[in-house]
């Protein structure tokens, strides 16, 4: 897996592919930490900034997350549970806050779901941790 500079694909977004890959394949594993910034700009033979950026992307999609001093691991990914849908119910699927992120503990990059029934209170949960059913609900 290399970089194709000749490509129209940005170099980050390439480099965020490729790791993406590795992760799914096994080749890194939930909780293990990937090389350093400066690791994967010399393996890979771009920018710091590209890496940056390739790793934004990920942690974005939940696929990594960051911590100041420990470097960026791969996230376990969380079994799904379904959540039905039925008329009139919304779902809207924003950052949360820090305060909400602190408060639920979940990770950074992660989005909420947050689920509106009508007559009763909004439910937030983390969106990579439900799957929608029914009402014609995103899947």
């Amino acid at each position: 897996m290399e970089i194709n500079r000749r490509s129209y694909v940005p170099l980050h977004i390439q480099l965020a592919d490729i790791l993406r890959r590795r992760i799914r394949a096994g080749d890194l594993a939930a909780g293990s930490t990937l090389p350093t910034e400066h690791q994967l700009a010399t393996t890979y033979g771009i920018s710091r900034d590209s890496v940056r950026k390739a790793l934004a992307v990920l942690r974005s999609e939940g696929v990594v997350m960051t911590t100041r001093g420990e470097g960026t691991r791969v996230r376990a990914v969380p079994e799904r549970r379904r959540i039905a849908l039925g008329p009139g119910d919304e779902v809207v699927i924003r950052m949360p806050t820090p305060e909400e992120r602190a408060e639920i503990g979940i990770d950074e990059g992660v989005p909420l779901a947050v689920i509106s029934r009508p007559g009763e209170p909004d439910e937030i949960v983390p969106a990579d941790e439900v799957k929608f059913t029914g009402g014609g609900a995103p899947q």
